[in-house]
C-alpha cells in the first residue's frame, strides 16, 4: 500500500475504506439538505459553511501538515509531514472508538489522544473526539 502524502490522499484512503465509509454520519446544510458522508479536509481555523451541522461520526483532516524533523547521518535534516485527523462523535459516540481505531490501523505509526467533548447540555454538540496524529515516514519535504 502506498502511504498518503497529502490531506486529500488521506481523505481518499479513509473514504475508500468500507468500514469507515459506512459508519460516517451526515451533514445538514443551512437550507435543510442532508448530505453524506461527514468527512472534510479543512485548514486549521476553517469551518464548515455557515449553518452546516454534523450528526453521527465526523472526520476532519487538517489540510496543512505540521512537520517532524528527521536528522540524517549526513547532518542534513528532512521534514516528514505530520497530519491531524479528528474523529468526532456528534450527539452520540456510537462507533467512535471503532472508527478511530480503524483510522489508526490504516496509518502505520499513528498515535491518538482522546479530547474531552462538551459537558452534557453545553456547547456545540461534540460528545467526544479522538485526535489521530500521523507522520508519513516515507514522504519528505526538503527545506
Amino acid at each position: 500500500m502506498t502511504l498518503p502524502a497529502t490531506a486529500q490522499a488521506i481523505y481518499d484512503l479513509l473514504l475508500g475504506d468500507a468500514t469507515i465509509a459506512a459508519a460516517l454520519g451526515t451533514y445538514t446544510l443551512a437550507d435543510g439538505v442532508t448530505t453524506r458522508p461527514a468527512i472534510a479536509v479543512l485548514a486549521a481555523n476553517e469551518k464548515l459553511p455557515p449553518g452546516t451541522t454534523a450528526v453521527g461520526i465526523e472526520v476532519a483532516i487538517t489540510e496543512i501538515p505540521g512537520y517532524a524533523p528527521q536528522v540524517l547521518l549526513s547532518e542534513e535534516t528532512l521534514l516528514n509531514p505530520t497530519f491531524r485527523i479528528h474523529v468526532m462523535g456528534w450527539q452520540s459516540i456510537a462507533g467512535l472508538r471503532a472508527i478511530a481505531e480503524r483510522v489508526i490501523a490504516l496509518l502505520p505509526g499513528a498515535t491518538a489522544a482522546s479530547i474531552e467533548g462538551d459537558a452534557p447540555g453545553d456547547g456545540i454538540g461534540v460528545i467526544d473526539q479522538v485526535v489521530v496524529r500521523w507522520t508519513n515516514p516515507v514522504a519528505f519535504v526538503t527545506p
